[in-house]
């Protein structure tokens, strides 16, 4: 079971039925509709209740940055900078036609393309600064 927090992505006043609704495993709109339902049947015991809760539950943690919105650890797409992504994208992740099956976790295969140009390019460069090295010792400024 997961930890109870109030949800930062699914919020309408402190995110406390999106965070129940992930817990739960249910819709946060059935959620708030039930809430709001029961404020009359419990004579107004249910706002207050909600309130207390809202003070009390923390607000879900901050993650790294992440295009798709924060994620918690479990998630799927889940990266804790340092994991490794077989177990997200399974263990095929690593090879592919590209890199001939050389181990590249969690690289695509535009990743190993950029990869290898990174390569050349540094290649390439090392080769140019030894050229400009032995002229320079040759005394060819």
């Amino acid at each position: 079971m997961s930890k109870l927090y109030r949800s930062t992505r699914d919020r309408v006043l402190t995110g406390l039925c999106g965070g129940l609704s992930e817990v739960l495993g249910i819709d946060s709109t059935l959620l708030r509709v039930l809430f709001v339902l029961s404020i009359p049947f419990s004579g107004g015991t249910t706002l207050f209740i909600y309130f207390v809760a809202s003070l009390i539950i923390p607000k879900e943690p901050n993650y790294p940055f992440d295009s798709f919105g924060p994620r918690k650890p479990g998630y799927p797409g889940y990266n804790d900078f340092g994991s490794n992504y077989s177990s997200t994208f399974g263990s095929t992740a690593g090879t592919n036609s590209y890199n001939n099956g050389s181990k590249h976790t969690g690289s695509s295969n535009l990743d190993a393309m950029m990869e290898d140009i990174e390569k050349k390019a540094l290649k390439k460069e090392v080769e140019e600064l030894r050229k400009k090295l032995s002229n320079y010792e040759k005394g060819e400024v």
